[in-house]
């Protein structure tokens, strides 16, 4: 039953249905009532599944918060269980690793919450920790997790050592998360099938409404006007719901100050768009003013060329990214190194890093050459690490990099931490190989779904306008024009133009949905927004090209 749930999502039964379901019944009553009083047949039967859809929404709400509970628990499991199991073979005891783990929010998110119900029953109400584990398992709403807790009750119950038992945990948590990673691989493929149905859907009714003024009264600019914001709603729609169904996998640090890369990037960014700027304003100057030869080029493509330079500061920000996915593959080799030379040393980190630092680990060398210097100042070893992350420009490696320094400041051994976290970290990286590869389908499929829809749309411009020609250059009594409600388009290039526009948004959400996909750089999707905005530029000219000499139709192709 729905009032059941609502423990485990943290509300009261009260404040549900005086929040949440009496607003919605209240909202669904007057909805209907405006809808009998202003709508009727098929119109009223449409208006009512509004009502319908909050009342029901109303109702699921528990579901639909167990289920986000749950996808954010799972999507952290690899980070909950490399930091416990790191924690774990320090000095610390049970109380205050639960502690710590609780106030680790930003890093563990839900789980957090989770290791902050453990830290209270064992700390406040005076339960063991295996029977505080068994209380959480039947209320967590994630299966994996509830696993792991009763497996770590039944170990503490049998005498088995905390730390014992959590090494021998991270092959299982970690492949209960690779399973949920193909899993959230495999919802790609479905939402990939999503945005074609619904772009394929979207890119009919855009060509349908350039002829639905030959069918009922109403203006070619009007239809296509309410095309195009039909468009902008939808694609924006399946972005929204696509970002808050895949789980959280970012490529990029989050540090709230920026680094030397973050500077770097957002100067050529800016340059890129006072480029932008300089360059559409001189060609719409020049198209439109006649400075030949650019009033002979086709406005698609001049448009494509205006924004061109945007794609400088996508392909510097994809470089960028490319180093940091470079840095994170020898991450694990550069770490499992240093546990086991400052482990044969004796504990002298610095002097293994000063060695370290004179072999080669790719991009991460100067990373590494920055940290030795700052460990040999002697100053602060912890936040020492954390530029070191930082300026890694990588989430994965100053996360993991935070673990292990936190890891040898509380007394745990070197060698053991980084075989702990090079072992799950390289099973991360594998993982996102098969995420940049099914994303990188998905863009070649958004590309060809831009050509798609110049080419369809275009084209129906064009018979639109032969039809208009036909039906023009006959003589048509006045009563069969308003029988046929023949309205002949007098105003094709706003019409063309919004289709054009139509596209144009088509590029930048789409670019933007690819980056949201791979958890990358934003600044990238500039470059992809270039690539689709060209292909769509250059179908749209062809067609119109093509369709014009098919059809014979006097319009010009610039």
């Amino acid at each position: 039953m729905v009032l059941d749930l609502l423990p485990r999502i943290g509300l009261k039964p009260r404040d549900y249905l005086l929040k949440i379901v009496l607003p919605a019944v209240i909202a669904s009553i007057i909805l209907i009532i405006f809808g009998f009083m202003f709508f009727s047949g098929i119109t009223l039967y449409l208006y009512l599944t509004l009502p319908i859809i909050i009342l029901a929404s109303a109702i699921g709400y528990p579901y639909i918060v167990l289920d986000s509970q749950k996808n954010k628990i799972n999507e952290r499991l690899h980070i909950f269980i490399t930091k416990f199991g790191t924690l774990s073979i320090t000095d610390l005891n049970r109380k205050d690793l639960l502690r710590i783990l609780s106030e680790e929010k930003e890093e563990l998110g839900e789980l957090a919450k989770e290791s902050e119900k453990l830290y209270v029953l064992t700390n406040t109400w005076g339960r063991s920790l295996a029977e505080a584990c068994r209380f959480l398992a039947q209320r967590t709403p994630s299966s994996e997790f509830a696993d792991f807790l009763d497996r770590l009750a039944y170990a503490l119950d049998s005498g088995e050592e905390l730390k014992e038992f959590l090494i021998k945990e991270q092959d299982i948590v970690m492949d209960d998360y690779a399973a949920f990673y193909r899993r959230m691989l495999y919802s790609l493929d479905l939402y990939k099938e999503l945005y074609v149905s619904a772009m394929t859907s979207v890119a009919f009714f855009l060509a349908f409404s350039i002829l639905v003024p030959y069918l009922i009264p109403y203006d070619f600019v009007f239809m296509a006007t309410l095309a195009l914001f039909a468009f902008f709603g939808v694609e924006l729609l399946i972005v929204i719901v696509i970002k808050n169904k895949l789980p959280f996998d970012r490529l990029w640090h989050t540090g709230e100050k920026p680094t030397e890369t973050d500077l770097m990037l957002r100067k050529w960014v800016i340059f890129s768009v006072i480029l932008t700027i300089i360059s559409l304003i001189f060609l719409a100057w020049a198209k439109y003013i006649g400075l030949s030869p650019f009033y002979k080029i086709p406005y698609m493509i001049l448009t494509a060329l205006g924004f061109t330079p945007l794609a400088i500061g996508g392909v510097v920000a994809l470089r960028e990214e490319e180093k940091v996915k470079r840095k994170e593959s020898v991450f694990p080799d550069f770490l499992r190194s240093l546990g086991d030379s400052v482990s044969a040393k004796g504990g002298g980190m610095v002097e293994s890093l000063e060695y370290l630092s004179n072999h080669d680990f790719g991009p991460l060398t100067k990373d590494i050459k920055r940290l030795y210097k700052r460990l040999a100042l002697n100053i602060d070893q912890n936040k020492s690490w954390r530029f070191f992350g930082l300026e890694s420009c990588s989430y994965l490696i100053q996360l993991f990099s935070d673990m292990f320094s936190r890891c040898i400041y509380f007394g745990g051994e070197p060698k053991m931490a980084a075989e702990i976290i090079s072992n799950n970290f390289r099973k991360i990286v594998q993982l996102r190989k098969s995420k940049y590869q099914s994303v990188q389908q998905f863009a070649g499929v958004i590309y060809g779904l831009g050509g798609g829809l110049a080419l369809a749309l275009f084209a129906s411009l064009g018979v639109a306008k032969m039809v208009s020609d036909l039906y023009t250059s006959l003589s048509i009594p006045e009563t069969v024009i308003q029988i046929l409600h023949i309205a002949p388009i007098t105003d094709s290039k706003t019409v063309e133009y919004i289709i054009f526009g139509s596209l144009i948004v088509y590029s930048a959400i789409s670019a933007v949905l690819i980056k949201i996909m791979d958890g990358g750089h934003n600044y990238v999707s500039l470059l992809h927004f270039v690539v689709i905005l060209w292909i769509c530029s250059i179908v749209a000219y062809i067609t119109k090209l093509i369709v014009s000499q098919i059809l014979g139709l006097s319009v010009p192709i610039y």
